[in-house]
Parts: structure tokens; C-alpha cells; sequence
């Protein structure tokens, strides 16, 4: 009966054995597939609209030139939107505030060669008005924020229901310049 027994717990054992060997290979095969789902080589290139280096999130100062020939800031950091149309041509932009400054969404000619933009009497969608954007333009690397290298940006914008210091209608009276850079999100 001693040699049952003993027959009996080697059999046992040798079962322990190769479940313990099963299940280490099973872990390591899992593991195996878990490293190899991490693979991060296959990146997707980032795809750009037509509108691009024009169009992004831009933080932005709006300012009115002083008396001396500087700039009075009214508003800083605000955000300012630009971006392709449905169509997604190369050659039209909306520009957009979001009420940001002055509550103003205009579509505008662009040339995403020269990373130029601008118009006139461009229609609000916002509300009932019009307005002109000038000399906008885009310059690659043109400053640094949070010690990054950005693309930074800069126009005249005007409105044709502008008023004057005495609150009289005074249409693109006064030209506002608008400047910042692409935003980082830390911002």
C-alpha cells in the first residue's frame, strides 16, 4: 500500500508540474503579445487641410495704435480660430473670434503659398455687419512661446459698425491689429 501512495503522489506531483509549466508558458505568450501590441513604428502621418500653415488655433492680442506710433493692447490671449471651408480649397479661410473681441466669422481669400489672407466688406455671419482684413500673414517660426519655436500670425481688422469715441457710427474708423502665435495649449 506504501508503494500506491507513493505512486499515487508522484503522479500528483508530476501533474502540479506540468499545469505549473502550462501556465508559465501561457504567461509568457501573453505577455509576448501584449509587448508586441505596444509597437508604436506605425505611427499615421498627420494629413493637413489645404488651408495649412494658414488655418489652426491662434493666441492672439488686439490692439489700436497709440498716439507715440505703438500699440495699446484691448484684449490678450484670446483665441481666434482659422480654418478650411467645407469645400477645403486652398484659396478661402473662415476667420472666426468667437466673440472673443468682437463677435466676428468672416470667409476671406487666402493663399496658402505666400500664407497670405484678407478682404473687404467680407459678410459677417455672426450678426448684420461687414469686415475688412488686411496684410494678414503667416510667418513660419516667426517667435517663441513656452519656449517653443510657433508660427505666429498677424492682420488689421476693421468693422463697418465701429463707432467713435462718442459713440457716432464711425464704419472702419479705427483699425484694430490683431498678433499672437499658434497656440500651444498651455497657454
Amino acid at each position: 500500500m506504501g508503494a500506491a501512495i507513493r505512486e499515487l503522489f508522484v503522479q500528483h506531483s508530476n501533474l502540479i508540474q506540468m499545469k505549473l509549466r502550462y501556465t508559465f508558458l501561457f504567461t509568457m505568450l501573453l505577455s509576448l503579445g501584449v509587448l508586441t501590441a505596444c509597437d508604436d513604428d506605425d505611427d499615421p502621418a498627420i494629413d493637413y487641410t489645404a488651408t495649412y500653415p494658414i488655418s489652426g488655433d491662434w493666441t492672439v492680442t488686439y490692439s489700436v495704435e497709440d498716439g507715440a506710433g505703438g500699440f495699446e493692447p484691448l484684449v490678450e490671449g484670446a483665441e481666434l480660430l482659422i480654418y478650411n471651408t467645407a469645400a477645403n480649397t486652398a484659396n478661402e479661410v473662415w476667420v472666426d473670434d468667437h466673440g472673443n473681441f468682437w463677435d466676428f466669422k468672416v470667409k476671406t481669400g487666402a493663399n496658402v503659398q505666400n500664407r497670405t489672407f484678407g478682404g473687404e466688406a467680407l459678410q459677417n455671419v455672426s450678426y448684420e455687419s461687414q469686415v475688412t482684413i488686411t496684410d494678414g500673414q503667416v510667418f513660419l517660426n516667426g517667435t517663441e512661446s513656452n519656449g517653443l519655436q510657433r508660427d505666429s500670425i498677424y492682420f488689421r481688422v476693421s468693422f463697418d459698425d465701429d463707432q467713435d469715441a462718442n459713440g457716432d457710427p464711425d464704419p472702419y474708423g479705427t483699425v484694430y491689429h490683431v498678433y499672437g502665435h499658434r497656440s500651444t495649449g498651455f497657454e
